[in-house]
């Protein structure tokens, strides 16, 4: 981040700040009492600062006033929350570096207290949000689902005693509009109901296509959401719930505003990585590629999508008050099929074209080459729980709950990369036979997939005992296990030099490589051209031939353990809270599948042993300050790892590693009401996370270790690589600090009342791999957003101004190099942040 920058920033911040304070009336200076926060993160209602663990809260209020409306924006309010716009959530450096199936997310999300598989709940629109609680460290023993980072607990509206009302109605820059409706009352005594519903949409997408095709970014969405509550006698309440969602987006899963700020390779033959089994489609090519001078302009012929379909969610709660204790059930089922798809040239080039090839056998003219070249990705998924719990609720000092969870889970993920126009691609040969291959329809030169069956159990209790009124101890365990089967396909249909090489030396004539495509998966996976070649590697003895052509294998695995919590609270007024805490978490073991068919698919579960300090303080109900030590012992980091699958080709696949890794930091948050009407607040996040074992890998990025960050070691290997060592690097998706400061000044008026704020974020350099090579930094970014809220003196009315990202700062959440080329080129990829958005929104209650 450039010095001009960061005091452009800091002076607009100040200016706002110094607006609010200057706009104090003389007679105002009585201060506001702080509102208490009621959160139900240990599974009861507590006040948030009674609570002995670190979490950060928001109410629909809150959030409406700080413009809290996505997971980005959850993400970039909390301290040591980050978040990379393909669905990974990552908390205190614990997060997820793959989507691939057949593994778990490190943070678990919760709605209702129902587990969810896919972080898209958190972006529901606030009117049916009741609080957003986000739980810092591993959870278990509260929780049906364990998971090693922490915890996204949404809990929703539900339908109200009287009947009431609300809508809502916004419009922005980019075309943006949004109506949302929510109705809610009794329909009988005892019989409440909720029906609502959510209308999005963003005609301009934040990324310009100067091409012929759409934007990337445009939005086209719609929820509903309809509940019903009965009261079952006096001591028993049930509620069903049912929500919908439809997504008909100009982006997706992995190309969520994703640029392409390098050059296009025009003299490299072939692609890169699995792209080189055709040829580069921008070979040649008199374009230039906009990214490279704004990140936020494309140029090409096909517009992306990404489509939310068949979205179902089914919850039914039932709480029973059995007189000294509560017993609940919880049922959970929602399922989807979500497909993306995009311009993989990422260039506006259209028509057939013609490559000069040249092999050891001799050279010839690659005819009919067409740049027509997609990706596409989709997940077709269901899931289903079960939770009984039963808990103390009675005010004596002994607390307790006991609970036992069921989870099921079916899943495929069929993706690659396709060209079309290329007749070629619809009917390979064998590249044994010499003969014809299974057909082609689809004109793939890669299509992977995989499919995937848990099966989730697991017992969890905790109790909660004073030791005297101001001593607590806190006891907790949980055994969790896991089971987990499915397989793993994939097919590669080549087109190139490489393969008019491999079939020159095999006997048939070169010239083949010109107009006709080769089924390559044998050589690609086991470099030969039988089935027969994998067979006799201990690495794929259990693969097969797929009915269509490729190989298929079955993978499967059981993961167990015991985990719990252990502390202490200290509580000598009803100001402090301090507490000395020690937390296990585990995630199961698991496979990459979909992934290419990768030598080394399995990896084992992992563990975080982590020990936290927190105190929350108030003073005089004006100053709260809430912060928190912590240290983790991180055992057995799973991360993904690119390798070459075959030198030859290029082609490339993912080894699965278990990682030792460490880190250690300081939470602090903290807000205060000085005088009437003027709120500050304030995070801070430091954490130092890094990894303490793990030697030694090639970077297929920087092969030879020669980029600055590489740590090589070792001589080079016969092909010229070096490995590199990744101890010292640093944790993807963990910014070392982190900074969120603002204020929101309220006048009061006779016809209502008008508040004024402003929020600066600070978010320093952040790694996306485990190399340490700059190329996989997103550099530091600082992010100002304005608001200006008027409510009416009923309450009825409110109409809010913002402007979110006000200084249009270019700020990346991840940036990843490509492969190498054979000329030593390589294409860097960054996802993007919002730019400057701006709007009003009027909401009327009824």
């Amino acid at each position: 981040m450039n010095h001009t920058l960061r005091l452009r920033s800091l002076f607009v911040m100040g200016v706002s700040t110094a607006a609010i304070v200057a706009a104090t009336p003389a007679f105002a200076q009585q201060a506001t009492m702080l509102e208490e926060l009621v959160v139900t993160a240990e599974r009861r209602d507590q006040s948030l600062q009674d609570v002995p663990v670190a979490v950060t809260a928001y109410t629909s209020e809150r959030r409406d006033l700080l413009g809290i409306a996505t997971v980005e924006d959850l993400a970039r309010s909390s301290p040591s929350v980050a978040y990379t716009n393909n669905d990974r959530l990552s908390i205190r450096g614990f997060g997820r570096l793959t989507n691939a199936i057949g593994t778990d997310p490190s943070v678990a999300l919760y709605s209702d207290g129902i587990f969810s598989n896919s972080m898209a709940d958190s972006s529901t629109p606030s009117l049916f949000i009741e609080r957003t609680e986000i739980l810092r460290g591993p959870q278990g023993t509260l929780y049906g689902r364990n998971s090693v980072g922490g915890a996204l607990n949404i809990i929703g509206k539900r339908p109200a005693y009287e009947f009431e009302g609300e809508l809502r109605g916004a419009v922005g820059n980019y075309g943006t509009w949004q109506t949302d409706l929510l109705l809610s009352g009794p329909v009988t005594e005892g019989l409440r109901v909720l029906v609502g519903g959510s209308l999005q949409r963003r005609e301009e997408g934040y990324i310009e296509n100067i091409g012929p095709a759409g934007d990337t970014s445009a939005v086209k969405r719609y929820m509903l959401e309809a509940q019903v509550e009965a009261d079952l006698g006096e001591n028993i309440v049930a509620r069903m719930r049912y929500t919908k969602f439809d997504w008909d987006d100009s982006y997706g899963v992995g190309n969520v505003h994703e640029a392409v700020i390098s050059p296009y390779d025009t003299t490299s033959i072939t692609g890169l990585g699995n792209s080189a089994l055709y040829y580069n489609p921008t070979y040649g090519f008199a374009g230039v590629n906009p990214g490279t001078t704004d990140e936020f302009k494309i140029n090409t012929n096909q517009t992306n999508e990404g489509k939310l379909s068949d979205h179902h969610r089914l919850q039914f709660d039932l709480t029973w008050d059995l007189g000294g204790a509560t017993l609940k059930y919880l049922a959970g089922y929602q399922e989807y099929v979500y497909n993306t798809n995009g311009d993989e040239d990422r260039s506006a080039r259209t028509g057939a074209y013609s490559i000069p090839a040249a092999t050891p056998f001799g050279a010839y003219t690659a005819t009919n080459v067409s740049p027509n070249q997609r990706f596409f990705y989709e997940e077709d998924q269901k899931w289903w729980s079960n939770e009984i719990n039963l808990s103390s609720n009675s005010d004596g000092p002994l607390q307790w709950i006991t609970g036992l969870y069921q989870y099921h889970q079916d899943y495929s993920q069929p993706q690659g990369l396709r060209v079309l126009d290329d007749p070629a691609m619809l009917n390979p040969i064998n590249l044994a036979t010499g003969g014809l291959a299974a057909p082609n329809p689809d004109g793939n030169y890669l299509f992977v997939d995989g499919t995937l069956e848990v099966d989730s159990y697991a017992v969890f209790g905790q109790v909660d005992y004073d030791l005297t009124e101001a001593w607590t101890l806190t006891a907790g365990l949980r055994w969790s296990k896991d089971e987990k089967t499915g397989t793993d396909f994939a097919r590669y249909v080549s087109r190139t030099n490489t393969t008019t090489t491999v079939l020159a030396a095999g006997g048939i004539p070169a010239a083949i490589g010109e107009g006709l495509a080769v089924d390559f998966t044998t050589f690609v996976v086991c470099g030969g051209p039988t089935i027969a070649s994998c067979l006799a590697n201990p690495l794929y003895s259990n693969l097969r031939a797929a009915p269509g052509g490729g190989l298929e294998r079955d993978l499967s695995a059981e993961y167990d353990a015991f985990t719990g919590t252990l502390g202490v609270q200290w509580q000598p007024d009803v100001d402090t809270n301090a507490y000395l805490r020690y937390s296990r978490g585990y995630k199961s073991g698991g496979w990459l599948a979909s992934n290419g068919l990768t030598p080394y698919p399995y990896a084992d579960a992992e563990y975080v042993d982590n020990y936290e300090l927190g105190l929350k303080k108030t003073w005089g109900g004006v100053f709260q300050l809430n912060s928190a030590l912590f240290y983790a012992d991180y055992q057995g980091f799973q991360a993904p790892l690119t390798v070459v699958l075959n030198s030859t080709t290029g082609s490339t696949g993912t080894q699965f590693l278990n990682l030792e890794a460490r880190n250690w930091g300081l939470e602090v948050e903290g807000q205060w009401a000085p005088i009437q009407g003027l709120q500050l607040f304030g995070s801070y996040a430091y954490i130092n996370a890094e990894i303490t074992e793990g030697c030694c890998y090639v970077d297929t990025n920087d092969p030879t270790a020669a980029q600055p960050g590489a740590r090589p070691v070792g001589a080079p290997l016969a092909n010229g690589s070096r490995n590199q060592s990744l101890v010292g690097s640093r944790l993807p998706m963990t910014p070392e600090h982190k900074i969120n400061v603002g204020g929101n000044y309220t006048m009061d008026f006779t016809p209502g009342s008008l508040t004024l704020g402003a929020t600066y974020t600070y978010t320093d350099d952040m790694q996306t791999g485990v190399f340490g090579s700059p190329r996989y930094t997103a550099p530091s970014n600082e992010i100002v957003d304005l608001r200006a809220i008027w409510k009416d003196v009923e309450d009825r009315f409110t109409i809010i101004g913002y402007v979110k990202n006000a200084t249009d700062e270019v700020a990346y959440q991840s940036s990843t190099p490509s492969s190498l080329t054979s000329i030593g080129t390589f294409r860097q990829t960054v996802k993007l942040n919002f730019p400057r958005t701006f709007g009003i929104e009027l909401q009327y209650r009824f």
